[in-house]
């Protein structure tokens, strides 16, 4: 017998997030305790790290490939698609100056919820970055998290108004702050159109900022910090971000050509920013904030259509298109009713057991996800997602989908090596 939604979900094909050294959270803790910064207030650092790696290191350069998830690297790798992750993974087989971890991202598994992880080295619970698009109390509509602004418009935040101060809803305080108070060079390698974006604002403003025009240049960036090293003697902390895998997985699917080519383009960049260098005193980590399920734009679920179901909510649908918030007050028939209307398509969770179960952390005080999260979660495991938002009138009709449970979402590579 079933005892635990953590064995009733595991019994689906669920992964669990792991929080405990073996996940995403691990990375930003491994940033903290390599410079002496970690307390006993953080969470634990990577568990398998490989302590040599580490050992005398004075630069660590964070990789974020968006949307890289396990699976689909190791189906670009082999494919031949990736030829230096590739050679990177043979290095760490042989256990020469590499190491590669199987991982686990945040949940929700979603790039607002993981960067802002990556930023505070705090799990969704604690810093209220929930998902992609999030009910806020704080401006009474659902938010596209991203940038801060009304989810049902493309553009705009509402830290546009001079009046209202980004700082002023930041949970978490980031890790470029308390590395920078210990003496720590911190860099932020992002296209330059994020520079005023409201995550930057609210979480890399201590860091300095290095902004690019063509992703091509990501890696010309990073080669250019970790070989000149502006900061001098210091130790440096680089964080270095890659969209396009996630937006062409999104558009074209997980395994398309498309994402292919992306993945290529991403491989070389990488390539070429440091694949003639010798071990040194950089430690290099390449990892990712999700996978991708792949989702038929043609079996769309619309929650948003669903009329009845929205008298029973409190607010409008808000969360991930593989992971709905159904915020009610009659919780019970919204269950009933979902699963009367469209049976055996969702996995219906419960916001609390979710929290009592650690899925969302479990470190800290809970008031922040209640009011983030809806009393009900519908998660979708097949190929499918659901309509739960409009914005400027359009729908997402996307092949890949990220936000729940599944092995492909879950899942994340964490590859280190020295340079």
């Amino acid at each position: 017998m079933l005892r635990t939604l953590d064995e009733q979900l595991r019994a689906v094909g669920a992964v669990a997030p792991d929080y405990t050294g073996r996940g995403l959270l691990g990375v930003p803790a491994t940033v903290l305790d390599a410079f002496g910064v970690r307390t006993s207030d953080d969470p634990p650092p990577l568990t398998d790290l490989d302590p040599s790696l580490l050992d005398g290191a004075r630069q660590i350069v964070v990789v974020l490939a968006d949307g890289l998830g396990w699976s689909q690297m190791e189906r670009f790798c082999a494919d031949g698609v990736t030829p230096f992750i590739g050679h990177l993974i043979e290095r760490a087989r042989a256990r020469d100056a590499a190491q590669l971890m199987e991982a686990t991202t945040v949940f929700p598994s979603t790039t607002a919820a993981a960067i802002t992880t990556l930023h505070t080295a705090r799990t969704p619970q604690e810093h209220g970055n929930m998902a992609y698009f999030v009910w806020l109390d704080e401006f009474e509509q659902v938010t596209q998290m991203l940038r801060w602004g009304p989810a049902i418009k493309r553009r705009g935040s509402y830290f546009d108004d001079p009046r209202i101060d980004a700082r002023a809803y930041v949970k978490a305080p980031s890790i470029h702050g308390r590395l920078r108070e210990r003496g720590v060079a911190t860099y932020v390698i992002e296209p330059e159109v994020f520079r005023n974006e409201a995550m930057t604002r609210m979480h890399g403003r201590e860091a300095t900022y290095v902004g690019y025009q063509l992703p091509t240049t990501m890696g010309v960036l990073v080669r250019a910090l970790v070989e000149t090293r502006p900061h001098g003697s210091k130790g440096a902390y680089i964080y270095a971000y890659w969209a396009g895998i996630d937006t062409s997985s999104h558009l074209y699917g997980p395994a398309s050509a498309e994402a292919a080519a992306e993945a290529a383009s991403f491989d070389l960049n990488l390539a070429r920013a440091v694949g003639d260098r010798n071990a040194g005193d950089t430690l290099m980590i390449l990892t990712a904030d999700h996978g991708h399920a792949f989702t038929d734009p043609d079996r769309i679920v619309d929650l948003l259509g669903d009329d009845e179901l929205r008298s029973l909510l409190r607010n409008p649908i808000a969360g991930e298109p593989r992971l709905a918030f159904l915020h009610t007050d009659h919780a019970g028939p919204v269950r009933d009713h979902i699963e009367a209307r469209w049976p055996d398509t969702f996995i219906l969770l419960s916001r609390d057991e979710l929290l009592d179960a650690g899925f969302f952390g479990g470190r800290g005080d809970t008031s922040l996800a209640k009011r983030r999260v809806g009393e009900v979660c519908a998660m979708l495991a097949t190929d499918r997602a659901a309509r739960i938002m409009r914005v400027d009138g359009q729908d997402f009709r996307h092949r890949g989908s990220h936000g729940g449970l599944s092995p492909e979402e879950m899942r994340i590579p964490i590859l280190a090596w020295r340079v």
